[in-house]
């Protein structure tokens, strides 16, 4: 089963540099039909009010995506076996958000939200280590209607 996750009101953020996926069993590094290294990509996923850490392959090299860097991530959904012993995540693309226009080296997607700043900062009035998301939503911290 694949249970798509609505990421519209969820932040993320590269939590270590992507590495190359290993084969469980000859410990050689993964790669797609065509030649394409796989690469596992750790992200924090954010809410707002909570986080965890969520952890999925993605075909190719993903050398675009740093540490602490904030991304939209395509695609997300979460995956189990029929009988739910074995559960997984897995996404279509992670495209950074302070990153000029996208090119098709990543996807054809518009570029970052324009309450995004380009260099990748907090917007205005967002407490440093919370998701930058969650003034723009809730209002930034003594602001009346957001968090305190």
């Amino acid at each position: 089963m694949r249970f798509p996750i609505d990421t519209s009101q969820l932040g993320f953020t590269v939590t270590s540099p992507p590495s190359p996926a290993k084969d469980f069993t000859t410990k050689k590094v993964r790669v797609t039909d065509d030649g394409r290294p796989v690469m596992v990509v750790n992200l924090l996923a954010m809410d707002g009010n909570d986080s965890t850490k969520i952890k999925f392959n993605l075909p190719g090299e993903q050398n675009h995506l740093k540490p602490g860097q904030s991304v939209r991530v395509e695609g997300l959904a979460y995956g189990m076996a029929r009988d739910g012993e074995v559960r997984w995540w897995s996404a279509d693309a992670v495209i950074p958000l302070n990153a000029g226009p996208v090119t098709a080296q990543y996807v054809s997607a518009p570029s970052a939200p324009a309450s995004v700043p380009a260099n990748g900062e907090s917007p205005a009035g967002a407490a440093r280590g919370r998701n930058p998301h969650a003034a723009s939503r809730h209002g930034a911290p003594g602001e009346g209607g957001g968090e305190s």
